[in-house]
């Protein structure tokens, strides 16, 4: 995983500077080594995290015909498999990704669709002065951009994005709907008015006449296979994948949570390591917080060399603001702050990447919601709005319309709410699937598709993975998102994986006698930290009062209003928006 950043403009007209500004900024994700693209109407920087080709490989990558050239973040953990498909001889470039302008060249911006792994790439096309950005699958690696006349500036963070393009800047007041309504921000909308987030699975091809938004690639299409896919089968997959996300030519280690997610990959680990698996956790002095128990009891039956990483009530406070201006993304709770701690721990340790268990309660339906999503006779009220954002009136995935229209009555001053009519979250499609798509998919099945672009690729992914883990140059890896398995996933019948209230039962299944059972029976405990007004002294939310009620964006007083109780606290929303509002220069 690396840092990439610089500026395209088809009219050769380029900003050195602005590149090489932004770059300075993200020497946290690529503190090994500095790579430089320079053209006429290009200059890129890449900062190196190195995990493979240390020794004989390098950026920028060229196809073997030289029109293709590229600058990319992450892994291309199929690169191998790759490089023999496209004729390649193993004797050049060694770093993975420098298969990506070779599938440009053949394929064309839908070769990507062959690549298993997660990536952002700057590929320039000398042939046409043209510029594609594109990400992965599901969005593990960010891209960001902006136009500033002629000029495309692109960056692999926010901040650096927004502080070194020296312009006017505005809150967009539509991400902020769309987190005050679903709790996140949908790709491309970022917090910033005029910047873009690239959306998973898709290319921006940019030229002199403009950009344009190519899909190569997108999650839900859902087909039964024709035999059903067995345990073994899973299990299977999800061993490659972890073996695949171990390669590296430096030591990876393992989140352990405690749940079933986490240990099902730790004890696929042990089992292909020859030495013990490095597990890292965090605990918590609250026993309704703490998941330690099942963490030492998975780590005792692997025999992993096992680190905890204590998360008190004071480090909340005390980190919280950093966590948010770090990131620059909004937040609706405190377990980032862990996270950020546990990266940092992981990092002390000597190691560079860790396996994760993030999606597997998207792909494989693991949340509770999706138990009433299988009852046939509960009532669904409709909405006109649904059918805007989801392509079903009957679907409103986690919105509840008379809390939002309270909320943004609690929270939004009179003029920003003003500004906000026409531009309310629900005006635009969510997700990549027309109505008539929509009509043949499940209930379960359209959830798991809304929890993948709205809940996983720009929050846990995003701010909760690879801010927080790139915070301390550590790479974050996810084994259940590996093509095969996620193939897999998309075979499956709803029943085997929603089964008698249970989620994830055809994985569970699989991994029955090999996961603990104390782990295998656990009911879903999702990550979460102490309430941040708790944590937090008086004066420290007193001036954080001020800050948001200095925004003009929010209502004085809407801090004083109760935490809601039946899904997150917005008032660590407002918080964090006025933070990075702070932080970024940004104004309603």
């Amino acid at each position: 995983m690396c840092g990439v950043c610089g500026t395209y403009s088809p009219s050769g007209v380029t900003d050195r500077s602005t590149a090489a500004a932004m770059h300075e900024q993200l020497v946290h994700r690529g503190p090994d080594e500095t790579y430089s693209l320079n053209t006429e109407s290009i200059c890129a920087k890449l900062g190196r995290l190195g995990f493979t080709g240390l020794t004989d490989g390098w950026q920028p990558a060229e196809d073997r015909g030289g029109r293709y050239v590229a600058m990319t973040n992450g892994e291309i953990y199929n690169a191998r498999a790759l490089r023999a498909r496209l004729g390649l001889d193993g004797r050049g470039n060694g770093v993975d990704v420098s298969v990506i302008p070779e599938l440009f060249a053949r394929y064309g911006f839908e070769g990507l669709h062959l690549v298993d792994g997660q990536f952002a790439t700057v590929v320039l096309d000398r042939a046409d002065n043209t510029l594609y950005l594109a990400r992965d699958r599901f969005g593990i690696c960010p891209m960001y951009y902006t136009q500033a006349g002629s000029q495309v500036h692109f960056c692999s963070e926010l901040k650096p994005l927004v502080r070194c393009v020296d312009r006017p800047r505005k809150v967009d007041l539509g991400a902020v709907d769309q987190y005050l309504s679903l709790g996140n921000i949908v790709a491309p909308r970022t917090l910033v008015e005029g910047v873009r987030a690239v959306p998973p699975g898709c290319a921006v091809r940019f030229d002199a006449d403009g950009s344009r938004t190519l899909r190569y690639w997108r999650y839900g299409e859902f087909a039964p296979a024709a035999e059903p896919v067995t345990g073994e089968a899973l299990r299977e997959a999800m061993r490659e994948s972890v073996r695949a996300r171990l390669e590296a030519d430096v030591e990876i280690g393992a989140y352990l949570s405690g749940g079933f997610d986490s240990t099902a990959i730790v004890m696929e680990a042990a089992a292909l390591s020859d030495q013990p698996v490095r597990t890292f956790s965090v605990v918590f002095d609250d026993p309704g917080l703490d998941e330690g128990r099942f963490q030492r009891e998975v780590a005792q039956a692997v025999g992993s060399k096992h680190e905890q990483i204590a998360c008190r009530h004071d480090d909340i406070t005390a980190r919280f603001e950093e966590m948010v201006r770090h990131c620059c993304y909004p937040q609706r709770e405190t377990y980032n702050v862990a996270a950020m701690m546990l990266a940092g721990s992981v990092r002390d340790a000597g190691i560079k990447g860790v396996v994760s268990g993030e999606g597997a309660d998207e792909l494989f339906f693991g949340y509770d919601s999706y138990a009433f999503d299988g009852l046939a006779r509960a009532r669904r009220a409709s909405h006109a709005e649904n059918e805007q954002a989801w392509g079903r009136p009957d679907f409103g995935w986690e919105v509840d319309h008379g809390k939002v229209a309270r909320r943004r009555e609690g929270f939004l001053t009179p003029s920003a709410r003003e500004a906000l009519t026409g531009d309310e979250f629900w005006r635009s499609r969510l997700i990549p699937f027309s109505d008539q798509e929509v009509r043949q998919l499940s209930r379960m099945q359209l959830r798991s598709i809304a929890d993948v672009y709205v809940q996983m690729s720009g929050h846990l992914l995003g701010d909760h993975g690879d801010s927080m883990v790139m915070r301390h140059s550590v790479e974050g890896r996810y084994p259940f998102l590996g093509n095969s398995l996620v193939a897999l996933a998309l075979q499956i019948e709803d029943d085997r994986k929603m089964a008698d209230f249970e989620g994830k039962a055809c994985l569970r299944s699989a991994y029955e006698g090999i996961v603990p059972q104390s782990v295998l029976r656990r009911g879903k405990h999702g990550f979460t930290a102490y309430d941040l007004q708790s944590s937090a002294s008086a004066r420290t939310w007193d001036d954080w009062r001020a800050l948001v009620e200095a925004s003009g964006l929010f209502t004085p007083g809407c801090l004083e209003r109760p935490a809601e109780t039946d899904k997150w606290d917005f008032r660590i929303s407002a918080i964090s928006i006025a933070m990075i509002m702070d932080e970024l220069g940004l104004t309603c």
